[in-house]
């Protein structure tokens, strides 16, 4: 077991030196930013004790080495806090950011499954429905963002570790749900780096003597086995470099799980287990895989029965070596294992070799990866047993959850359901998100928040000159539905300079009380708001709204959703309640005189649901503008700001604004 912590570069107080781990951490990772992990290490060493920073350091080691990326590593700097309840989502969003909380929240959750019952016929039998509803969920967050799978493997191989001085129900425990569940996930991932691990720590608490056994047999053999094998890599090493082969050769340890199950399979003794010695050769290319064995044949006599070629023939997780074993020199048999460095680097990292430090942007194959991870993801479902009809309906739930549009060069895109050409901009390159101007969908001109559907080819219109809307982080105009499109968004106005952000906070809140025709609120009010919000001053309500961490709704609503909120006395409502009580508000729109207009705004009342009272309309010929008036029947002003955002936003509107009757109150 590699333990981390004894490692650990240390103060001469015996605290951490974050910034020389930080350093050898990242030093040949440059896809990792520095300054960020160490400043996420830093947080957590000052706000809690030593051993939260202790744990999150071995997790981000962990999974440091499976080469996840910056948002992977401070997630796992941040997990335990978070699962002991210490921090909670909510702050965890303004320290750690939007995606590497979402992603956090995401493990959270799977550690409230009941997993190791899904193996259980009487619990599904019993509680079937709430199991696959625990699992659909887990599933789907699985698919949406495969990060979650490997911190969540990692996280169990840091637990199972530090599991050695826990009672034996709790090692007993975690170790069978970790050879039910989750190392048959390692194993269809094909990250066999934390695959053997988990499987070594689990035959530790299940099965203590054979583990003992069989290490003190690999102990009381270590010297002479790896002399053995140093003079077997270095013999090939020389023979290959004869014969003008490039190639890297080294000795690999045999762990105790894989003896031990070749032993038990194969009904063998320890010293018939052939590949406890084993030679690891690395090449460049698959040719040169095939010119080694032969080299390697020629050199020593081979045994047929123990021969398998991978390459040809893959694994269904993707797996892809050559496995021979041959007599050595001694008369001794011992593995030999060929590779390319392509196919090493997914044999021990699995599917994080393919996607899990790359941007999406970057990599041509990782469309046809993702649909590579859901068909292992199902498959590893599958060999966790459990009736026929809950992996139909898994299935069955995947399909809905996700769609599959093509680019203009026919790249299969996937998205959640619901997703629209924003989101799906943002999902190509953060640049095109940013750039956009228009979508055309299957050749037809649709606004941005359009809803897509599977099959739909979609062409992104951009200008160089554009900037993000903060329309777009709206959720009743509906621009974006996925998590990477409004983490990009809103990383952009965060960018910007504070008081670029509170003086347009300041001046979408002002817009709005302007176009609802209300007196503007008091520098008490807005204090008051700002501590109801849990902000500090006014300026941090003005930024929150700038950054969509609040919208300009959530302001009004709070200040005009019920009678009590016109005395002053504030607290935080309830989300949405309706009022019970209706009357007739009038909205004056004024708008670029076009063709559907008039359709366009009856149309959107009509899908609100709203009440049309009247309606009236001219148009100013000479500006070719049109001005029509509308009478709805609504609640509070609350529910009036929602009707005058939206239709704001409609093709061609200038403003919307409502028109105060002599004598009306503001409610």
């Amino acid at each position: 077991m590699v333990n981390v912590l004894k490692d650990l570069p240390l103060n001469k107080d015996g605290s951490i030196a974050l910034d020389v781990w930080s350093k050898r951490l990242c030093g040949d990772r440059p896809h990792l930013d520095e300054a960020t992990i160490v400043g996420a290490a830093r947080f957590v060493g000052d706000r809690w004790a030593e051993a939260m920073l202790l744990s999150g350091v071995e997790l981000a080691e962990l999974v440091a080495t499976l080469q996840m990326d910056t948002t992977s590593v401070v997630a796992a700097l941040f997990y335990r806090p978070l699962r002991h309840g210490d921090l909670v989502e909510s702050e965890a969003r303004s320290i750690m950011g939007d995606e590497a909380a979402v992603l956090l929240s995401a493990v959270i959750h799977m550690a409230d499954t009941s997993l190791l019952d899904l193996s259980s016929s009487r619990m599904l039998a019993s509680e079937a429905q709430d199991q696959t509803a625990n699992i659909r969920r887990m599933l789907v967050a699985l698919i949406d963002d495969g990060r979650v799978a490997v911190l969540k493997l990692a996280e169990r191989v840091v637990a199972l570790r530090r599991a050695k001085e826990s009672s034996e129900v709790r090692k007993t425990r975690i170790a069978t749900e970790a050879m039910t569940v989750f190392v048959p996930l390692a194993s269809r991932l094909g990250i066999w780096r934390l695959k053997w691990e988990l499987e070594d720590l689990s035959l530790r608490y299940l099965e203590s003597d054979t583990y003992v056994r069989i290490a003190r047999q690999l102990d009381g053999k270590r010297s002479e086995r790896e002399k053995q094998v140093r003079d077997i890599a270095d013999e090939l090493q020389e023979t290959f470099s004869a014969q003008g082969i490039d190639a890297s050769v080294t000795g690999r340890a045999k762990h105790i799980y894989g003896i031990w199950r070749k032993m038990r399979t194969k009904n063998i003794g320890f010293d018939e287990v052939y590949d406890v010695r084993a030679i690891r050769v690395v090449v460049s290319e698959v040719a040169q895989c095939y010119a080694a064995l032969g080299t390697i044949h020629m050199r020593w006599q081979h045994i047929p029965s123990e021969f398998d070629d991978y390459i040809a023939v893959p694994k269904q997780n993707g797996y892809r070596s050559i496995h021979t074993a041959v007599i050595g020199t001694d008369h001794k048999i011992f593995e030999v294992q060929i590779r390319t460095k392509e196919m090493h680097d997914e044999s021990e990292l699995g599917v994080c070799a393919h996607w899990s430090y790359k941007d999406a942007e970057q990599e041509d194959g990782y469309y046809a990866d993702k649909m590579t991870w859901l068909r292992q993801v199902l498959d590893w479902q599958e060999e966790m047993g459990g009736p026929h009809t809950l992996s139909v309906e898994l299935r069955e739930k995947i399909r809905e959850e996700r769609i599959f549009v093509y680019t203009p060069q026919g790249h299969v895109v996937d998205l959640t359901t619901g997703a629209t050409p924003l989101d799906f901009a943002y999902r190509v390159h953060t640049e095109v998100g940013h750039r956009s101007i228009g979508a055309r969908v299957d050749g037809v001109d649709v606004p941005l928040n359009t809803p897509l559907r599977t099959g739909q080819r979609v062409e992104i219109l951009t200008a160089e000159d554009t900037e993000p809307r903060r329309a777009w982080l709206d959720p009743s105009l509906g621009y974006v539905c996925t998590a990477r499109a409004k983490s990009k968004i809103q990383g952009w106005f965060r960018s910007l300079a504070l008081a670029r952000n509170v003086a347009d906070g300041k001046e979408q809140l002002r817009s709005m009380i302007d176009r609802l025709s209300i007196p503007a609120l008091m520098d008490e009010e807005l204090d008051t708001l700002a501590e109801v919000f849990g902000l500090a001053s006014r300026n941090d309500l003005f930024r929150a709204i700038a950054v969509a961490e609040l919208q300009v709704l959530d302001v009004v609503r709070q200040r005009f959703a019920n009678a009590e909120a016109s005395s002053g006395q504030l607290s935080l409502l309830p989300e949405f309640d309706v009022p019970e009580t209706r009357e007739s508000h009038t909205l004056e729109i004024c708008a670029h005189d076009r063709g559907g207009l008039l359709r366009d705004v009856t149309m959107l009342l009509s899908e609100d649901k709203l009440s049309l009272i009247s309606n009236t309309g001219r148009v100013d010929r000479t500006t070719n503008t049109a001005w029509l008036v509308v009478e709805l029947e609504l609640g509070n002003l609350f529910e009036v700001a929602k009707v005058v955002n939206r239709l704001q936003h409609i093709k061609g509107v200038i403003h919307v604004r409502r028109i105060k009757h002599i004598g009306a109150e503001v409610r």
